[in-house]
């Protein structure tokens, strides 16, 4: 059975913001321009969004250098499991 274009972009966004989330998890932090050298990753703001969603605490930091400005991102916590 043949995969289509999309079920391949699927399988590759997820892979791509896996790496992203194991860059963040150790500390590093990530900025548009790296998240598409590194990672291949577009639209940075949207995959911080979906991490957010599932419970990561990630701090937005503004940064403007020669006229431009662009959000640094950190990872500060991360989802805490449900005790029973």
């Amino acid at each position: 059975m043949r995969k289509t274009s999309k079920s391949v972009g699927t399988s590759k966004k997820t892979s791509r913001s896996h790496l992203l989330l194991v860059h963040m998890l150790k500390g590093r932090t990530i900025n548009g321009r790296q998240a598409l050298a590194h990672f291949g990753i577009y639209r940075l703001s949207a995959i911080i969004h979906g991490f957010r969603k599932r419970g990561f605490v990630i701090e937005t930091k503004m940064v403007k250098r020669n006229g431009i400005t662009y959000g640094v991102y950190r990872l500060t916590d991360t989802p805490q499991k449900a005790t029973s």
